[in-house]
């Protein structure tokens, strides 16, 4: 068999894919058991390795663990942009379903549906980590700003 050979940004490429299709097939299949999206994000972010309540207001953990998810997962590069400033996080980047757009379609998934699993994922952490996030899903730009407490 004669499979190609793949350089290091074909693999992440591919690697980005594979997680964006893990998460939205996930969702898929909740859906058929009767899990909304945002019940999927949260039940996903409580069932982690991570103890929310340890990182409690810890804002630079969180940071480094959202922005290595929102790396993997979406591959935004340079245009996530991640400040911590006066204890506010904040999370700028593109839309989620424009990096995810190949994948919602493939699962017939709307773009409301990837939305809500973010939801559904800060929820966890305003219920568990100390913290409340406020996200603003616009049509050019989303942003996640975290303040503790």
């Amino acid at each position: 068999m004669n499979l190609p050979a793949l350089n290091v940004d074909e693999l992440a490429r591919l690697r980005m894919k594979e997680c964006q299709g893990t998460l939205l097939g996930g969702v898929k299949v909740a859906q058929g058991l009767g899990l909304s999206a945002e019940e999927f994000g949260y039940r996903m972010m409580m069932e982690q390795g991570i103890n929310w309540t340890h990182l409690c207001g810890s804002l630079d953990k969180i940071a480094h663990i959202f922005h290595e998810h929102y790396q993997v997962t979406y591959g935004f590069g340079s245009d996530l942009r991640v400040t911590l400033q006066d204890d506010t996080l904040r999370f700028e980047m593109p839309p989620l379903a424009r990096a995810a757009a190949g994948q919602l379609q493939h699962w017939r998934l709307s773009t409301q549906v990837l939305e809500d699993v973010n939801r559904g994922f800060w929820r966890a952490l305003n219920e568990n980590a100390g913290i409340t996030a406020r996200l603003e899903f616009g049509p050019d730009r989303h942003t996640v700003t975290v303040r503790r407490g």
